[in-house]
């Protein structure tokens, strides 16, 4: 189906160039090719010398036992010895409690970083530690699913092909995004995909805790730490050993607290608050923001070495509207779950899918189920139409008062555009592109003035048909309530709940 023959929904709809998204891996766009990372290890003394084997795994066991990585005959080794696990650019040598110890520069230790060029003994065998880097490509896989992801797009697969590469090892990730897009799925089948899949994985949501609560909620609290501390509380952190904690809403964190986030994610030490030592954690990171962090950096509202620190891999996720071809897979999904649970599947005809791959979806997947959802149940028993869309998704504030098969003219005036108010009403924002003293204004701030007035006359005009109802209005919005509440806080616009 070509752009020209889609429905037409909600006036003028911006024709968007597909961009592929933007990735990076370890500070290099995938252009570039994929690092791979290969260990080296060559065994230097004892009865198994010589014997050299490469690894491309994130974590290689040493050992007597058959099923460690690499099997040494040295009596003096353990069944299970040693192990080397990668932790995003970093590799770490942990004893595994032998009986011989394993020793690093003369001392017997029970963890060390390793570098390249490191040497090591388990037992009485020195084991020489090297690594090699290169960039492989990475192919576009087939595959229109990956956990509970769901898409046939060029952009989704490339992101597939990604996360099949990313997964499996420890890298910290950071996936940007639209509200209602699909991070924490993407979070959540980087866990399943990794060998942590066992491991707990918690969800923290940045925008959810003013920062006064945020070192109590991810590194815990002990009794009587302050007032209403009746019980030792375990922070996300701890709760979260061994597993892969997903940060919601990254770039809201407060940037006081990030200094002591950032101590944490380097040493993988915690103190409770309250308490007077501190203990070891061991877990991957993945955070999603709907904000561009490199932007936040470059306002000083977010560290640049945190950012660094966590942007391992980063890829943007492409809003819904931007891959209508992902729409008829992930219609055909949510009917199939909304059947099990009402034990009879509804008709969508052919109309109908163009009328759903024709909307914006302000709202992404989030929306888009909430709309397949609310056909189930309106249309029992019969077929869900073009009809019945149109006129859900006008109520949406969204209104169709063009024949399907037009095309739309856009305004006259270059300096002026249409925004779509809360009622349904179009309304002229002016759009300058110079300023007072006749000097031209920067794409960015001309977008971010527009924006801001776009978004106050929205919210001005839906806080209106909800008489001032916070919770109504954040509905109707489809976005989140604390984020309706940092809108109305930034436009000064008073509500109630």
């Amino acid at each position: 189906m070509t752009k020209e023959s889609m429905p037409k929904i909600g006036g003028p709809r911006k024709t968007v160039e597909f961009q592929r998204p933007t990735v990076e891996v370890e500070g290099h766009p995938l252009s570039e090719g994929f690092p791979l990372h290969k260990v080296q290890l060559e065994v230097q003394t004892g009865s198994d010398k010589g014997k050299t084997e490469t690894f491309e795994k994130p974590v290689i066991r040493l050992g007597a036992d058959p099923l460690c990585d690499l099997v040494m005959t040295d009596p003096t080794v353990s069944r299970m010895h040693a192990e080397i696990r990668r932790k995003g650019d970093h590799f770490e040598l942990i004893d595994l409690d032998s009986t011989n110890g394993t020793f690093f520069d003369g001392e017997r230790i029970k963890s060390v970083e390793l570098a390249p060029g490191d040497g090591f003994q388990v037992g009485r065998s020195l084991v020489a530690f090297s690594v090699t880097t290169e960039q492989i490509a990475v192919p576009v896989t087939d595959r229109t699913r990956y956990g509970s992801i769901i898409g046939q797009s060029q952009a989704l697969r490339e992101i597939f092909s990604i996360l099949d590469r990313v997964a499996p090892s420890d890298l910290s990730v950071v996936i940007e995004g639209e509200t209602g897009s699909g991070k924490e799925l993407i979070a959540a089948a980087i866990h399943e995909h990794s060998s942590r899949a066992s491991k707990p994985f918690v969800v923290f949501d940045c925008s959810a805790f003013p920062p006064t609560l945020l070192e109590s909620e991810l590194f815990g609290h002990e009794k009587g730490a302050f007032s209403g501390a009746s019980q030792r509380h375990r922070g996300v952190f701890e709760r979260a050993d061994g597993g892969t904690i997903f940060f919601d809403e990254l770039g809201e964190m407060d940037i006081e607290f990030q200094a002591k986030f950032l101590r944490v994610l380097e040493t993988g030490d915690v103190r409770r608050v309250g308490g007077e030592s501190s203990f070891t954690v061991d877990v991957r990171v993945v955070a999603a923001t709907n904000r561009d962090l490199e932007d936040l950096v470059k306002e000083r509202k977010f560290r640049q070495d945190l950012y660094y620190r966590l942007a391992k891999v980063r890829f943007n996720l492409p809003p819904l509207r931007d891959r209508p071809e992902d729409i008829p897979l992930l219609a055909d999904h949510f009917l199939n779950i909304l059947a099990g649970e009402e034990n009879a599947r509804p008709l969508m005809t052919e109309d109908a899918l163009r009328t759903l791959q024709a909307y914006a979806w302000p709202g992404n997947i989030r929306q888009l189920r909430n709309v397949i959802e609310k056909a189930v149940a309106m249309c029992r028993g019969g077929a869900i139409t073009a009809e019945y869309l149109r006129k859900e998704l006008n109520f949406a504030g969204f209104p169709s008062q063009q024949p399907r098969t037009e095309s739309v003219a856009l305004p006259a005036e270059p300096q002026q555009t249409l925004g779509l108010s809360a009622n349904g009403r179009l309304v002229t924002v002016g759009t300058e592109i110079e300023d007072s003293e006749g000097e031209p204004i920067a794409f960015r701030d001309a977008k971010d003035t527009l924006v801001d007035k776009f978004e106050r006359i929205y919210l001005e005009n839906l806080l209106e048909r909800n008489k001032q109802n916070v919770s109504a209005t954040a509905r109707d919005a489809q976005i989140d309530r604390r984020h309706l509440y940092r809108l109305l806080k930034k436009h000064g616009l008073m509500a109630d709940d």
